[in-house]
């Protein structure tokens, strides 16, 4: 029996036995070489040549001091065991060019990643957050509906915005929940609560591009530009929008003794020269052989009834 045990523990089994365990050493060893080394945001971003748009982007992103591994392998051992295994994919694209569809990220974004120590806390996800003017929606990260989502359903363009293949809107644009609430577009007081009285379909003022300046194109007294279109209509329009505006004055100043309706006589566009055509006064105004400074009948200024002193302070009869 011994020399049969003798037999099977020859020279070349121990020689092979020896082989395999260096072999697995260096196999074990160079794996976990290899695993670190991939981890590495030089690795990501300057040695494998085709995630420089995804470099680019995150350099420029707020993300840029996160290592690119703490969003892409989710926590725990068994995360990061699949994650490797399902890299491997990019591995072979990436020498033997075989495969047409593009090195990406190799697994989604997971939102125990993103709530991992150290990031976005509960503290943070449970705000409430006020989103758009002048009519903000309130919105909670932790909102029945909401917690059901990926944070990346929402904020898929928040590192990589133009990298190639990510077309997805900012995370707090309209566009952005009308992938999901698609009653939106429809009605607006959907989200919104109109800060003013019913002025009738919300699309005759706003559109979802300029929502918060306010205003669009279909304003009856022109565009709104420049300074207009920041101000909130109230500030115009101080009896609804319904009447025309008398509020001017509150930023242009009383030019007029009391004139309110600036529009019956100037254009936005246009403030001078204004549209006020005097209506005829005898040989006065607006053409005639005696013509007077306004200020001559007009002495209480424009916004009180004119005298004439000429004519003991009412205008003659007309004989």
């Amino acid at each position: 029996m011994a020399k049969n045990a003798r037999r099977w523990w020859s020279p070349w089994w121990a020689k092979g036995l020896v082989v395999v365990a260096v072999l697995g050493i260096l196999f074990i060893g160079g794996s976990a070489f290899a695993a670190q080394f991939t981890e590495s945001n030089k690795f990501c971003g300057t040695d494998c040549h085709e995630m420089w748009p995804e470099r680019d982007t995150w350099q420029k992103s707020a993300h840029k001091n996160v290592d690119c591994v703490q969003c892409h392998i989710p926590p725990g051992p068994v995360s990061f065991v699949k994650t490797k295994l399902s890299a491997s994919r990019e591995v072979w694209v990436h020498f033997t060019g075989v495969s047409k569809k593009p090195i990406t990220a190799t697994r989604h974004v997971s939102n125990a990643t993103c709530q991992r120590s150290g990031c976005h806390t509960g503290a943070q996800t449970s705000k409430t957050l006020k989103l758009g003017a002048p009519s903000p929606v309130t919105f909670k990260h932790d909102s029945e509906g909401h917690a059901k989502q990926l944070c990346v359903d929402c904020h898929a363009a928040l590192v990589h915005a133009g990298a190639p293949g990510v077309t997805a809107p900012p995370a707090n644009s309209m566009a952005s929940c009308f992938s999901c609430h698609n009653d939106g577009p429809k009605n607006c007081s959907y989200c919104h609560e109109p800060p003013h009285v019913d002025r009738g379909p919300c699309r005759d003022c706003h559109n979802i591009s300029s929502w918060g300046q306010g205003k669009s194109g279909a304003h009856p007294g022109g565009p709104l530009t420049g300074k207009h279109a920041q101000t909130a209509c109230e500030t115009c329009h101080t009896q609804g929008t319904n009447v025309k505006p008398d509020g001017c004055i509150t930023c242009h100043g009383d030019q007029h003794n009391g004139l309110p309706n600036c529009v019956d006589c100037h254009k936005i566009a246009g403030w001078t020269p204004t549209t006020f055509v005097h209506p005829q006064e005898g040989p006065h105004v607006p053409a005639g052989d005696e013509p007077l400074q306004c200020d001559s009948c007009h002495q209480g200024g424009f916004g009180q009834k004119p005298g004439c002193p000429c004519h003991g302070g009412n205008p003659p009869t007309g004989d």
